[in-house]
């Protein structure tokens, strides 16, 4: 299913206020690995399924290896982000690394 331009543009917007809130919460408890995590994606200085995907990959990362260091409220933002970027991202296109390396 692809989105409407103005749905995509929707579901981007959300996901940079998720990351705004994250990252102000993270700042605040000086949460220095979310945070380094956070930035490896963000901010979104172009919303290309490329850099969207990184983001969202690398946040999965963080949820993955470093769960014990992110609170019920960070959890629930993450997921809400994640469900933002899959609306957005096309999975019939694979990965950048994985188009040049075939």
């Amino acid at each position: 299913m692809s989105l409407s331009m103005q749905d995509r543009k929707a579901q981007v917007e959300q996901a940079d206020t998720l990351c705004l809130r994250l990252f102000d919460t993270w700042c605040e408890s000086r949460s220095l690995t979310p945070l380094a995590y956070l930035m490896h994606g963000w901010p979104l200085r172009n919303t290309s399924m490329e850099r969207l995907r990184r983001l969202q990959e690398t946040l999965k990362d963080l949820r993955a290896y470093h769960e014990d260091q992110l609170d019920c409220e960070a959890l629930s933002m993450l997921d809400a982000l994640f469900v933002c970027l899959d609306a957005v991202i096309d999975r019939s296109q694979p990965p950048v690394a994985m188009r040049l390396a075939g």
